[in-house]
């Protein structure tokens, strides 16, 4: 009878030491899941954007790029902010001139959108972006009357992403920046684009 009651115990606390046994890994493996998914690499963002760029003040010039103006990458240092170089470059020839124009910046993106899937806050909704830069132009004459021109660039966007597909999303946005000079400008620019995502 003792046999019995003390092996009907012995059955019992194994039973138990298992379940907590099943429980605790399943914990952990959880938890390792969890550690993996938030340590996984963040996807680079390419895109290109076509846009309307309208300069303020008494010699106001209204620029239009279509299809392409820019071509930028972003690269994500936290799952809500991306450091996103970006850069134009425009040729134009004619009547033995040659003019250049061109336009780098750097801006740092702090995306407000949602969290509903890895990397969604990169992939959909709202952001701010910051930037600053330089833009300049030069002129190349065939008898040697050759000139050129920069200027500092500081400003602000606020844009919207949606996703189209599974690594493409849209993305429109617009900005106010200002040139610092020779002559100080201001200027609105509105932006169409599409981002490809590394994965």
């Amino acid at each position: 009878m003792d046999v019995a009651v003390n092996s009907g115990r012995w059955i019992t606390q194994t039973q138990t030491a298992m379940k907590k046994f099943a429980v605790a890994a399943a914990l952990c493996l959880v938890a390792n899941a969890a550690t993996a998914q938030s340590t996984a690499p963040r996807p680079l963002e390419l895109g290109i954007d076509a846009g309307v760029t309208i300069e303020l003040g008494d010699n106001a010039v209204t620029r239009i790029d279509i299809p392409v103006s820019a071509f930028r990458v972003g690269f994500p240092i936290s799952p809500r902010t991306s450091l996103e170089p970006k850069v134009r470059l425009n040729l134009a020839t004619g009547n033995d001139v040659t003019l250049t124009s061109y336009r780098a910046e750097v801006g740092l993106l702090y995306h407000l959108g949602s969290d509903r899937y890895p990397g969604a806050y990169q992939r959909a909704g709202v952001y701010v972006r910051p930037f600053l830069g330089i833009v300049g132009a030069s002129v190349n004459v065939d008898n040697g009357e050759d000139s050129s021109d920069s200027a500092g660039l500081l400003g602000i966007g606020l844009g919207w992403k949606h996703p189209l597909v599974s690594r493409l999303s849209s993305r429109l946005e617009a900005n106010f920046a200002h040139q610092f000079g020779d002559n100080d400008s201001n200027e609105i620019g509105l932006l169409a684009g599409l981002s490809f995502f590394t994965r």
